[in-house]
Order: C-alpha cells, then structure tokens, then sequence
C-alpha cells in the first residue's frame, strides 16, 4: 500500500473495506500466495476525492445594464463553473467566479455557481441579477407664454417608468404632479419653470424641462374724455401705462396722431365731425 493514513478491516479478504483519508491517493496490492510458487499480485489505485468548496453565489444585484460582474467565490477545493438558469444573460468566462455577463434581459437573469470536486457532490449556490428598463426619454413640450395665473403642462406618457412635475422656478403649483398634462395654477409673472422627471426603479431618471412665461396684464387704458374743437388740430390725453405700452390709432375721422405712443400727443388735419381714436 502506498499512502498514508489508510486500513484494511481484513487484509486476507478480496472484498474488504479499506478506509482512507480523504484527498489522498492510495495504490492498493492484492496478492495471492501459494507456495512454492511465484506469488501473484495486482495493484489498484483509490483516490479520496475532497468534498468540495461550499459554493457562494454572491449577493443579487440590480442594474440598469445589459452587463454586470458575477461574485461568486474562490473554491480551495475543486473547480467552479457559471450556469444560465433564467433569462437571456451571457457568462463571459463561465469558470471565473468573478466573471462578466453580457446580453441581460430586462427581468430577472438566474445563475448557478457550482464547485465540483470528482465523484464528491457538487455544491451549488444561486444569485439573481436583476436588471431595470430605462424609462422613457422625457418630454416636457414646448414652452409657453401666457397672460393668466394658470396653464395646462404638455408632457410626454412614459411607456416605461412613472413622470413626476416639479417646480425649479416661480411660484406655480402643479395640480396633479404625476399628470403629463396636468395644469398649473399660480403662475407667477415672468418665468415659472417645470421639469418632467421620468424614473424606473434604479435607472437613471429622464428630465426635461419647459418654461412658462406670464406676462402681466397691461395697464387699464384710459383714452380722455371727449372733446369738440374749432381747429383741425388737437392734444390728446390718454394715461401713462404702468404695464405694457400704449399705441394710438384712428378709428373714424380724417386726422393723423402726430406721435403714436405718445399717450399725450398731439393730432392733426381733424375733420368736421366726430374723429374717433383707439388708446
């Protein structure tokens, strides 16, 4: 016997047991003896096979990638080898238990990390590699210019992943956040700036934003009071707009408005009757 650490329960018998330790290899003689003749021997070789390491997938994971990293563990006995089990994913290296994956699909992507070591049961360990859709592309419309204190909003419908409106400037409020179309009340005057925000679990969110700009109502126009004359000229008397700015025009009547924007200019060629101006 060549070996260490091994015994027979009876040396004399052809079918005894024989224990050993394991990982160690052992050659075995048979040998039968009836003299005066030439002993005959044979030799077999047993081998005691480890079990193997106790195999550790790893952690599951989550991505927003068509690629991840695998993390199983190092086996100290036997070799290791990645399985498929569940989805489209792709092991680059299959016997590297800190291979790569290519080509996951969106879902669920199961692999099996297994230490086999000869005869010795394998030992396997599962993890799942999760991998999010990213969401939709946002759109949050065109911009928009108003004269009021509230709008409607023109986002786009995500077909992957949920929208949410947040204000970044102005005072509006949105109605319905998680509307695309929701509208808007409290528009400030000047800009009020939304963004759409499209998120699906851990990918990266979409945003896009879109302004809304109020402009405030002009100043009441106020043109005078009527006047009669006995000259074809005359000065007006509209008021100074604090908002916006004025314009005179000719409604009825033959004159001309020396200075259009003047709220006070003066007129002339006035015909004989009634000549009607627009501030």
């Amino acid at each position: 016997m060549s070996g260490s650490g091994g015994s027979f329960a009876d040396t004399t018998n052809p079918t005894t047991t024989f224990s050993g330790t394991a990982g160690t290899t052992y050659t075995l003689r048979w040998t039968v003896r009836n003299s005066p003749c030439t002993a005959s021997t044979d030799d077999v070789v047993i081998i005691f096979n480890q079990n193997p390491t106790a195999a550790g997938a790893g952690s599951d994971q989550t991505v927003c990638s068509t690629t991840a990293t695998l993390a199983g563990n190092t086996p100290t006995v036997g070799t290791g080898t990645w399985t498929v089990i569940a989805g489209s994913g792709t092991v680059t290296t299959p016997s590297n238990p800190t291979s790569g994956v290519t080509s996951l699909s969106v879902g669920v992507n199961t692999f099996v990390w297994t230490i086999s070591n000869g005869v010795c049961p394998a030992s396997k360990d599962t993890v799942t590699i999760t991998r999010d859709e990213s969401p939709t592309t946002a759109n949050a419309g065109s911009d928009q210019t108003v004269c009021l204190t509230i709008a409607t909003l023109a986002g786009n419908t995500p077909t992957v992943g949920t929208g949410a409106w947040t204000v970044i400037a102005g005072s509006a409020t949105v109605t319905t956040p998680g509307d695309p179309t929701s509208g808007v009340t409290g528009l400030s005057v000047g800009a009020n700036t939304f963004v759409w925000t499209i998120s699906n679990a851990s990918c990266p969110p979409s945003k896009d934003t879109v302004t809304i700009t109020r402009d405030e109502s002009p100043t009441t126009a106020n043109a005078g009071l009527d006047r009669t004359v006995c000259s074809t000229t005359a000065t007006l008397a509209g008021n100074t707009p604090t908002v916006g700015t004025g314009a005179w025009t000719v409604i009825a009547g033959s004159a001309t408005v020396t200075t259009p924007g003047n709220p006070t200019s003066g007129v002339t060629g006035l015909s004989v009757g009634a000549n009607t101006f627009v501030w």
